[in-house]
C-alpha cells in the first residue's frame, strides 16, 4: 500500500513538473509570435486530470518559475490569481468522464440528467463534453477579464508596476482611455477580445491534453499495480 502511494505521488509530481515546463515553453513561444496568454493550457489539463490541488500547484509554480526565469527573483505575481480561479472553474464545471468499462459515467452527465431518453452513451458523452466546455470557456473569459482588470488597476495603475510592452491589450486599453472610459472598465474591456481567443486555446486545448494525460495515468496505474502484485 505504501509503495503504491509513493508511486502515485511520484507520478503526479512528474506530470506536474512536465506541465510547468510545457506551460513556460508555450507561454514564451506564443508571446513571441502572438500576444496571447496561453500559459495555463497545461495547468487546465492537470486540473482536469488530477484535480484541485495539483492544478493549484502547477498554476503557482508556473508563475514562480516564469518570474525567476523572466524578470528576476519574483516568486509571486498577482496575476497568478487568474490561473488559480481557472483551476477552480475547471474542477467545478468539468464534463463527466467518458463511461468506464462497466458503462457507467463518473457522475450523471448534464444531458442524461435532463433527457433520460437518450440511450447512446457516446452521444451523451459528446453532448456533455461540448456543453460543459462551452460553459467553462465563457466562465474563464469572464473571470480572466474581470479579475485581470481589477488586478491591473491596483498592480499597474495604482502601485505603478511596469506593463510588459508586448501585451496586446495595451493598445485596446489606451484607445478606451482616450475615449474617456474609466480605468477599471478599460482594463476589463481591453482583456475581453484577447481572452475570447486565448481562453479558447486554454480550455479546449487543455481538455484534449487532459485526455492524453488520463490515458497515461491509467496505463501507469495498471502497470504499477501489476508490478506491486508481482505479476
Amino acid at each position: 500500500m505504501r509503495n503504491e502511494r509513493v508511486l502515485r505521488f511520484a507520478r503526479i509530481s512528474l506530470i506536474c513538473a512536465l506541465a510547468i515546463a510545457a506551460n513556460l515553453v508555450l507561454f514564451r513561444t506564443f508571446l513571441w509570435w502572438m500576444p496571447l496568454f496561453v500559459d495555463t493550457v497545461f495547468t487546465v489539463a492537470v486540473a482536469f486530470a488530477l484535480g484541485l490541488l495539483p492544478g493549484f500547484a502547477v498554476a503557482i509554480l508556473t508563475w514562480a518559475a516564469d518570474g525567476v526565469l523572466g524578470v528576476g527573483a519574483q516568486p509571486f505575481h498577482p496575476f497568478v490569481v487568474v490561473a488559480a480561479v481557472e483551476v477552480g472553474l475547471v474542477c467545478a464545471l468539468r464534463p463527466a468522464e467518458p463511461p468506464a468499462r462497466d458503462g457507467r459515467f463518473s457522475r450523471v452527465p448534464f444531458f442524461r440528467e435532463h433527457d433520460p431518453d437518450i440511450r447512446d452513451e457516446k452521444i451523451v458523452a459528446l453532448l456533455d463534453v461540448g456543453w460543459r466546455l462551452l460553459i467553462l470557456y465563457f466562465a474563464c473569459v469572464l473571470a480572466a477579464s474581470v479579475i485581470g482588470g481589477v488586478i491591473d488597476l491596483f498592480y499597474h495603475t495604482m502601485w505603478g508596476a511596469s506593463r510588459p510592452y508586448h501585451i496586446g491589450i495595451n493598445a485596446f486599453r489606451l484607445a478606451l482611455l482616450q475615449e474617456g472610459v474609466p480605468a477599471l472598465y478599460a482594463n476589463i474591456l481591453s482583456r475581453v477580445q484577447i481572452n475570447l481567443i486565448d481562453r479558447l486555446f486554454v480550455v479546449f486545448g487543455g481538455y484534449f491534453v487532459y485526455r492524453g494525460i488520463a490515458g497515461v495515468v491509467e496505463k501507469a496505474g495498471r502497470l504499477g499495480k501489476h508490478r506491486l502484485s508481482g505479476g
